[in-house]
C-alpha cells in the first residue's frame, strides 16, 4: 500500500496580455501532489477514457474541497491540444528527473497550453507524481481541496491529461492535467 505524502502548492494568479494573446485577461492556478513512487503508466487512450469519465463522474456529484461546497458541475470534454501541453510537460518532468509547473525551460502552464496553439481564457493544471493509474491520480486530486477545486471549477470546459514514466526517476511516474476554458 502506498503511504500518501501530500504537497499542495496553490498558486492563484492573474493577468492581463501575459501571454501571447494580447488583450485579453487571464487566470491560472497551479496544484501539486506527490506521491511514492509507482512506475507504470497508463497507455494514452487508456487515460484519455478512464481519467474524462472519473473527472466528469467527479464533476457530476456535489463535493466539498476543503471548506469550499461545489454542486455538481458539467462535465469537461477533452481535447487534443490540452492533452499535448499535458504530455509534453510530463515527459519533460520524468526525462529530467524533476517535479515542478515549471518546465526545463522556465515554461509555465500558460506558455505551453500556448504552444500547443489551444487559445485560452482560463486554465489551470494540476500535477501528481508516482501514481501507477489514473484512478490513484484522480483520487488523490479530490483529496486534496486545491486539486480538487480546479476539478470541480465550473469555469473549466475542457481538459487534457497525460503521463510519462522514467523508472530511475525520483518519482518515476508523471502525471499533467491541464484544464482550460478557451476564448
Amino acid at each position: 500500500m502506498s503511504r500518501l505524502l501530500t504537497l499542495s502548492l496553490l498558486l492563484l494568479l492573474s493577468c492581463v496580455g501575459c501571454s501571447s494573446n494580447s488583450a485579453r485577461q487571464a487566470s491560472y492556478q497551479y496544484n501539486t501532489i506527490i506521491v511514492n513512487k509507482q512506475f507504470r503508466c497508463s497507455p494514452a487512450a487508456a487515460i484519455k477514457r478512464e481519467m474524462l469519465a472519473l473527472i466528469n463522474k467527479a464533476r457530476s456529484q456535489p463535493r466539498s474541497c476543503g471548506k469550499q461546497r461545489f454542486p455538481g458541475v458539467a462535465p469537461l470534454t477533452w481535447n487534443a491540444a490540452l492533452k499535448a501541453a499535458a504530455a509534453d510537460h510530463s515527459l519533460d518532468m520524468a526525462r529530467g528527473d524533476f517535479f515542478s509547473h515549471s518546465g526545463s525551460d522556465d515554461s509555465d502552464v500558460s506558455n505551453r497550453v500556448d504552444a500547443a496553439g489551444y487559445e485560452w481564457r482560463r486554465v489551470g493544471e494540476n500535477l501528481y507524481g508516482g501514481a501507477e493509474r489514473s484512478e490513484q491520480a484522480v483520487r488523490g486530486w479530490l483529496r486534496s481541496p486545491a486539486h480538487c477545486r480546479n476539478i470541480m471549477n465550473p469555469d473549466f470546459k475542457q481538459m487534457g491529461a497525460a503521463c510519462a514514466r522514467n523508472s530511475a526517476s525520483k518519482y518515476g511516474t508523471y502525471w499533467t492535467q491541464v484544464l482550460a476554458t478557451a476564448l
